[in-house]
């Protein structure tokens, strides 16, 4: 019953703030939407800032669950980088059908939020984006040694501009209201390679 209300409160704290922000979620409105009082919120959190960073693992999770699929190597390396953007617009849409607005990225927004609550959160931030960049790194490393990029692309420093690139797609996408928008950064994430465009 606990791990059930527990649950609860995340579910429907990431979801008022994928809608805005967390500065702007009140514990009120979290209480409310989760049909609890605030005694029970504090229960399971001490803080704001220790729900934010419930909300950011929960995100994690399954941003987690979309890079080990889009990442599995029974296409090509650069392939598997388009998949995963393909498969981040699929999120979203999922998202938006649900919400009812595109959200943008579940961990961009949360995280450059949550880095500036202290040690500890950045610290789970970048332990996150590290999480993240190691994918794009492995195929942008692989990739290289197959002469599909060139020899003298640094794969750790590529994968954090493919990410920052991402983001900023990301950000499109939720200020248009379409998903879609995100998978037109696959052509920019070859250039930023130098690599040939997608097919598609």
């Amino acid at each position: 019953m606990a791990n059930d209300t527990r649950e609860r409160i995340v579910v429907v704290a990431r979801d008022l703030v994928h809608g805005a922000s967390l500065a702007q979620v009140s514990t009120e409105e979290v209480c409310r939407a989760a049909g609890i009082h605030k005694g029970s919120l504090y229960h399971f959190f001490p803080s704001k800032n220790a729900l934010g960073t419930a909300v950011l693992e929960r995100n994690w999770d399954m941003m987690s669950a979309v890079l080990q699929a889009a990442f599995a190597d029974d296409v090509a390396p650069l392939a598997r980088i388009d998949r995963f953007v393909d498969s981040f617009a699929e999120m979203l849409a999922a998202l938006r059908q649900r919400m009812g607005a595109t959200p943008g990225c579940p961990l961009g927004g949360l995280a450059a939020e949550m880095a500036g609550h202290g040690d500890d959160a950045r610290a789970q931030v970048t332990r996150i984006l590290a999480g993240w960049t190691r994918y794009f790194t492995e195929a942008i490393a692989e990739a290289k040694g197959r002469g599909e990029i060139a020899a003298a692309v640094d794969p750790g420093e590529a994968s954090m501009r493919l990410l920052a690139h991402l983001q900023g797609y990301a950000l499109m996408a939720k200020a248009y209201d379409d998903p879609d928008v995100l998978r037109q950064a696959k052509t920019g994430m070859r250039m930023l390679l130098g690599a040939e465009a997608p097919a598609d």
